[in-house]
């Protein structure tokens, strides 16, 4: 990782604070908008289980085998994917710049105190921000050729064309995102378990723009199941992508004979909480194809150490050299749960 300096290397008067990039952060890990779990390894077993109960004639004998009440354990094994951000830098690229003036006496201290404080800090948060791009929108080599071997179609139990496209187009990644997980899994708890096509409910979808955004949210709304849109103790929530924040401020504030409010938006400043029918949207990096209508707990992070997010490892380099490693590893992997309760736009 070359330091990048564009400008004089003269130390001449300059501002003070640095204007730094504008980061994307990791909202999902940092507010837990879907179940995080930390503390596994490689290989975390994830169990699902389904009870159905059929009622019988009333009875004052003894009771037996009838198979009215159906209990069922699933558990399918979730290989966690480690990686790395890691490169060298060469301090001494900072020579002749305000960074200078940080750096102790000596030929060989090239470390500047105001650029790890001012600069290098910026490490994290780019980081998280693209783990939050990767949660959300990409797919693993493996997984795009597996979804474009599918056969499309129309109906329920098939992928769309379009879905196809839209993995196709979407970053390569080394795990897949909650959106490639929905549309291809192996999990053990399908009605055909095994690695294929996911369980969820398809809403065929299309172009969004402020103009049809309340249509569009309404046959996501109505295409999903009543035990997420009715359910009294449970909230179903709807994941959606950032650009729909912008639109349905628009679609809100439309001037003329046609306006609607659609969407309840309460706050302001950053401090937006956004509902449609009641139901809150959390804005994520998804692209423009899909939106995800479920229970929050069916997707699920599963990862090694929340804390990975925000350890960096620096030091000098062996055997003499001036030159730094930068260093982050983390362990992560997506998974879905009771599949049959995920609605989603656009698969």
């Amino acid at each position: 990782m070359a330091i990048t300096y564009t400008g004089t290397t003269r130390n001449y008067t300059e501002l003070a604070e640095i204007q730094a990039e504008l980061y994307q952060s990791s909202f999902t890990l940092a507010e837990g908008v879907v179940d995080i779990q930390p503390g596994h390894k490689s290989g975390t077993d994830v169990y699902e289980s389904k009870v159905s109960v059929t009622m019988s004639a009333f009875n004052t004998g003894s009771v037996t085998a009838t198979g009215n009440i159906g209990l069922a354990v699933q558990k399918t094994p979730v290989s966690l994917v480690g990686f790395n951000y890691e490169d060298t830098i060469n301090p001494n690229t900072l020579k002749g710049t305000r960074f200078e003036k940080s750096m102790k006496a000596g030929a060989f201290n090239i470390v500047s105190d105001e650029f790890d404080r001012k600069i290098l800090i910026e490490i994290e948060p780019a980081i998280g921000e693209d783990i939050e791009s990767k949660l959300w929108n990409g797919a693993t080599t493996a997984t795009k050729a597996a979804i474009a071997a599918l056969t499309p179609g129309a109906g329920q139990g098939s992928i769309t064309a379009a879905a196809q496209t839209a993995v196709a187009a979407m970053p390569t990644t080394l795990f897949d995102s909650f959106v490639t997980r929905i549309l291809y899994n192996n999990s053990q708890s399908k009605t055909i378990p095994g690695a294929g096509l996911g369980d969820y409910i398809k809403v065929t979808g299309t172009t969004v723009t402020s103009a049809n955004i309340a249509a569009e949210y309404g046959k996501l709304y109505a295409g999903a199941p009543v035990k997420v849109t009715s359910n009294q103790k449970k909230r179903g929530v709807i994941f959606a992508p950032l650009s729909d924040f912008a639109l349905i401020k628009v679609a809100n504030n439309a001037v003329g004979a046609a306006q609607q409010i659609n969407f309840l938006i309460e706050g302001a400043e950053g401090n937006e909480k956004v509902y449609y029918n009641g139901h809150r949207i959390y804005f994520h990096p998804l692209g423009a194809t899909f939106r995800i209508f479920t229970m929050p707990e069916y997707l699920k992070v599963l990862m090694d150490a929340e804390s990975d997010l925000n350890t960096l490892q620096t030091g000098m380099m062996p055997a003499g050299s001036m030159e730094m490693f930068v260093k982050n590893t983390q362990s992560i992997a997506t998974w879905v749960t009771n599949q049959r309760y995920i609605t989603l736009y656009g698969g």
